[in-house]
């Protein structure tokens, strides 16, 4: 979980420079597939996250070291999309399993509330791409942290306005994220209470 926290702190870096942004993607990524499969089903993780990650890391690498105006250079934050998705699917597939350790309940909640936060920042990539005047000032491309940014906030539910969406699509997009996240909260605070139980006395 701690080595996922300093990866994210170090994202903007990935914004400047592609090579080292690619090689910061492979590290989560393992980072990740290592967390998944220790809380998430193994079945998922064999069957959807694993082939998911393969695609993802290929379209990185095209994205890291091709042509960056070619489709098959931007295709990374779809796969990411995808693999978020998955790796979400693989997490909450072994969700009504209550784990005998509260801490790896609060790690996996964690880790589950950042895999969503950067879901939701490469479906906003896409957006971005595809929609006019997404937002209320003009994200390049390259600055994936920015959404990312912009993705934590909206479902902390803090939302400062620096970044506001204004296109009506996007901006459901986003109301969606922040109900999310705040049912995201409600459930792990219930799922720790319902794992409470109080030591018998003698």
């Amino acid at each position: 979980m701690w080595i996922f926290i300093a990866e994210m702190l170090a994202s903007p870096l990935a914004d400047y420079h592609r090579r080292a942004g690619a090689a910061l993607g492979i590290v989560a990524l393992i980072t990740l597939l290592a967390g998944v499969s220790c809380v998430g089903s193994r079945k998922v993780v064999r069957y959807a996250v694993l082939p998911t990650a393969g695609v993802w890391v290929v379209a990185r690498v095209f994205e890291a070291f091709g042509d960056g105006q070619r489709l098959y250079a931007q295709m990374a934050p779809v796969a990411g999309l995808a693999l978020s998705c998955a790796i979400l699917w693989a997490i909450f597939d072994d969700f009504h399993a209550m784990p005998e350790i509260p801490r790896s309940a609060l790690a996996e909640a964690f880790i589950s509330y950042l895999v969503i936060a950067i879901a939701f920042s490469q479906l906003y990539w896409i957006l971005n791409r595809v929609l006019d005047h997404p937002f209320n000032q003009t994200i390049p491309e390259y600055q994936s942290a920015t959404l990312l940014y912009f993705s934590m906030l909206t479902l902390s539910g803090v939302g400062y306005g620096g970044i506001a969406p204004i296109n009506p699509y996007l901006r459901l997009v986003a109301a969606f994220e922040n109900m999310a996240g705040i049912f995201f909260v409600a459930v792990v605070v219930a799922r720790l209470v319902a794992s409470y139980r109080p030591e018998r006395r003698p």
